[in-house]
């Protein structure tokens, strides 16, 4: 697969200078999706291949494309945000066949990477974005993601409108940028709510009671931030755990000794988002679970 390009998350005192862009940022999963003649995959972060969770997606993209050999990047989404399209983690085909009917997704799309064979990251996004338009036939569950051209002094009101109608923030994209496979770049800027912050998930506490894990243990900045135990439902719980078996690795930070004793696994660091009231001595006040980042 093709790593994906990233975005960094600033503040929303940034200075913006010269032509950028600005979309709303979606609540859903990062998918780089491509076709080979007849094959069609649908790549996640996480270099799982999805495209048999989402047969739906996956037969609009053979019917709206002319084209059998290109490479697009978007945002995977269902209605109900993302906390619905955990719902589509299932590996039963007759499950898989429901759910693309009762919830169907939608692919998003922001950028074309490859097309016809030609590598287009050495193109300008605004020149990316018209190929992408030309490509495409935007029906069926695949979507354009809406952008227009910003400046310093009106971003913030694009960025209060997304928030408004409900989007999780902003993404601003230098209009002249090229797309950096795999970097986390300053061309790209994410903007969101105030009140979520960008966390790692290291392991996870033993329950003492029937639910598969107590709480989840974090660290930011290469040190311990704390735990965060409430905002799962049951079956969230399930997946969060599967997610932490198939990426468990040994910690990369020491832990206080009470967090220690209760150790259930640990794993990679894995980027997640958590809702706080407020910072206090840097440590989180009332942590709530939000959704592992995989954008």
């Amino acid at each position: 697969m093709i790593e994906p390009m990233l975005a960094t998350l600033v503040k929303e005192k940034l200075h913006l200078q010269g032509t950028w862009l600005i979309e709303p940022k979606y609540d859903g999963e990062r998918i780089i999706a491509r076709r080979n003649k007849d094959k069609i995959d649908l790549w996640t972060r996480r270099h799982v291949n999805a495209a048999y969770k989402f047969p739906e997606i996956v037969e609009a993209l053979k019917r709206n494309i002319k084209s059998d050999n290109w490479v697009l990047d978007g945002e995977l989404t269902v209605k109900g945000g993302f906390r619905q399209l955990l719902k589509r983690n299932v590996e039963d085909k007759f499950k898989i066949s429901i759910l693309s009917r009762k919830m169907p997704a939608t692919y998003n799309l922001f950028d074309i990477i490859q097309l016809d064979g030609e590598d287009l990251t050495s193109k300008a996004l605004l020149e990316r974005k018209g190929i992408l338009l030309k490509a495409v036939n935007f029906k069926e569950g695949i979507d354009i993601v809406p952008f227009q051209e910003t400046t310093d002094k009106d971003w913030k009101n694009h960025f209060k409108k997304y928030l408004e109608e409900g989007f999780e923030g902003a993404v601003l994209k230098k209009a002249n940028s090229s797309y950096e496979a795999g970097k986390r770049s300053r061309k790209w800027l994410k903007v969101k709510k105030q009140d979520t912050l960008d966390v790692y998930v290291v392991g996870a506490t033993r329950s003492t009671g029937s639910i598969p894990f107590g709480a989840l243990i974090l660290k930011k900045d290469g040190k311990f931030l704390g735990k965060v135990g409430t905002g799962f439902s049951d079956r969230d719980r399930k997946i969060i755990l599967n997610i932490l078996k198939k990426n468990q690795a040994p910690l990369d930070i020491e832990l206080p000794e009470e967090v220690q004793s209760e150790l259930l696994i640990s794993t990679r660091p894995l980027l997640a988002e958590i809702r706080v009231q407020e910072m206090i001595n840097g440590s989180p006040r009332a942590p709530v679970w939000v959704r592992f980042r995989w954008d």
